[in-house]
């Protein structure tokens, strides 16, 4: 591939964490069927040296910032990238081989403004633990909380990411689920229900880890709403309206979400303990939850993972 020629695929890993994972988030890449691609990874403060993968693999190329945050590091490769797609992948994560190709493919539909695909939860190690909970998703779904989307799994096009505004660095984490409304709002959504992507659980997952969740969606759907309000469309303001009202407190969420993450590892005790103590804390968010997780045929959780 010259310098003159566009990669068909621009994929963004940003790394506040470097390490071990990092390299196995871009060896991921480096595996794809999909050939034509530029990663562009963004050192956030971090200090590893890569060098050795950029002078072997010219394709990959990395850029260093101060610690500024996930968002505005990604919106830094974003704004290096080269070709008409891009895809995101965090530096914990990793994709498999076919996801590129089958992506673009997807993408080829000029109506489709992003691909999202299904997920398989692995440890730290790299072992599989669990499966993921993504679907078919559209925007008044993510609204109303029905929405399941892993952004590492996203392929969006450029043009659509500029116009949503790219992500908020204002956010001090959850930017990836206000990124993912703010796409959904502006275009269709494909899904493929292939596992192509790989979401790594461990001690330092950010959002995973946060007991400020609820009030995260919360301030997320209520800029939604003054949207939806004054734009009159009245069936998205029932949707908020039904999303807020099934978003639970931050201690209760926090609860939840252990919950989530005791299913991924298949962890059936601990599942239930969490699900014990979310029930004495809130008997009736609980049993709604519960309910509608198992109509939908997925664990305890919530919205973006």
């Amino acid at each position: 591939m010259t310098d003159e020629v566009a990669p068909a695929v621009s994929v963004v890993i940003p790394s506040f964490r470097g390490g071990p994972l990092l390299r196995e988030a871009i060896a991921s890449v480096q595996a794809q069927t999909l050939q034509e691609w530029e990663a562009i990874v963004v050192l956030d403060g971090c200090e590893d040296d890569l060098s050795d993968i950029e002078s072997s693999d010219g394709r990959v190329r990395v850029l260093r910032q101060r610690n500024r945050g996930a968002s505005t590091a990604r919106n830094a490769g974003i704004g290096q990238a080269r070709a008409a797609l891009v895809a995101l992948l965090d530096d914990d994560d990793r994709m498999l081989p076919g996801r590129l190709l089958a992506q673009r493919d997807v993408m080829a539909d000029p109506a489709v403004g992003a691909c999202h695909t299904q997920f398989r939860v692995i440890d730290e190690s790299g072992a599989v633990i669990g499966a993921g909970g993504s679907k078919e998703s559209q925007y008044v779904d993510f609204l109303r909380g029905d929405g399941a989307i892993l952004v590492s799994s996203m392929m969006v096009r450029r043009t659509l990411i500029h116009e949503a505004g790219g992500f908020n660095p204002l956010y001090p984490l959850g930017e990836d689920l206000d990124f993912a409304y703010r796409i959904a709002r502006e275009a269709p959504l494909r899904f493929l229900p292939e596992v192509h992507a790989e979401y790594r659980v461990h001690g330092s997952n950010t959002w995973a880890g946060s007991s400020k969740g609820g009030a995260l969606i919360k301030l997320t759907l209520r800029q939604h709403l003054y949207a939806a309000e004054a734009r009159g469309e009245s069936a998205n303001v029932r949707a908020i309206r039904r999303g807020l009202s099934l978003i639970p407190s931050d201690r209760v969420g926090a609860v939840m979400q252990r919950a989530k993450r005791a299913r991924e590892r298949n962890d059936r005790a601990a599942m239930l303990g969490a699900l014990g103590e979310a029930f004495l804390l809130s008997p009736a968010f609980t049993l709604r939850a519960v309910v509608r997780e198992v109509r939908r045929g997925s664990g305890p959780g919530r919205g973006v993972s």
